[in-house]
């Protein structure tokens, strides 16, 4: 009898922890320099979110919102996968409202990931978002005043078959003569092509934000995630912090994201929401 309690006890506990790993965000808090970085943009956050995958996804996402709210952005970025390719009916309204909502936070930015490409509604997609406010970048670059300074935001559209390529990977983005100078953030899916991004240096951004890799999906203790698409068997690139191997002052943040995609669950790598403060 005590072994059977002892294992509904294990269990109660294994599902609770599960529960936890899929449906609890985690707030990840980054203080990153750039160069140079005017003095009114110091201590300016950002609000990084990526890979929702509606409507497969966990997490409450009016729960979402309200971690966004209190974590007063002054910017948000989304780096691709919002929704998820394989459901039947298109997520438009849940799409409308989260785009809306977090509008009405900060303003919003957004990239294409490769399930909004190949989910047969990319201009839907784009539609909806725009439609509530959220700035698409499908390969350009807008300058974003704030306070009496600001930011070129630059997004990199999904490609249909990303590759390593000798042509800067960024060739396709223009910056006006204005923009060169200026200290510059990157929206990419893939975190993989952090070091491509770098190319161009007139276009090198200081912080790339990325997602994609979901964490590895299963993280284990002093060895990290497990699997990332693009990357195969222990990835390099599924979460953190990382540095560019010559450019040392270039950042990559990559986000575990929201949602979960093959694979349907995480394992000690809870949802995340990043929240970066410029210095």
């Amino acid at each position: 009898m005590n072994y059977l309690i002892l294992g509904i006890v294990i269990l109660i506990g294994v599902g609770l922890y599960l529960y936890s790993q899929n449906h609890w965000i985690k707030i990840t808090q980054y203080n990153i320099a750039i160069p140079y970085l005017a003095t009114s943009l110091k201590k300016t956050k950002i609000v990084h979110l990526s890979d929702l995958h509606i409507p497969r996804h966990n997490v409450s996402l009016d729960k979402l919102v309200t971690k966004v709210r209190e974590a007063k952005p002054a910017l948000i970025l989304l780096t691709g996968d919002l929704v998820d390719i394989r459901v039947e009916e298109f997520p438009k309204l849940e799409l409308s409202r989260i785009a809306s909502e977090l509008v009405a936070i900060a303003p919003t930015y957004a990239v294409t990931g490769n399930h909004d490409v190949s989910s047969g509604h990319l201009q839907e997609w784009e539609d909806i978002l725009s439609s509530q406010g959220v700035r698409v970048l499908i390969d350009e670059a807008e300058w974003l005043q704030i306070s009496n300074a600001g930011l070129v935001i630059m997004g990199l559209s999904e490609k249909e078959n990303f590759k390593l390529q000798s042509t800067p990977i960024l060739s396709g983005i223009e910056l006006s003569e204005g923009m060169l100078e200026q200290p510059k953030i990157l929206l990419a899916h893939h975190p993989e092509f952090f070091e491509s991004y770098h190319l161009d240096q007139v276009k090198s951004p200081d912080i790339t934000f990325s997602g994609h890799a979901h964490g590895g999906q299963v993280r284990v203790p002093f060895i990290g995630g497990l699997y990332a698409p693009g990357q195969g068997k222990y990835p390099t690139f599924s979460e953190g912090i990382h540095y560019h191997s010559q450019l040392k002052s270039k950042r990559l943040v990559i986000s575990r994201g929201i949602g979960n995609s093959t694979f349907p669950f995480r394992i000690n790598n809870r949802p995340e929401l990043v929240v970066v403060t410029l210095n």
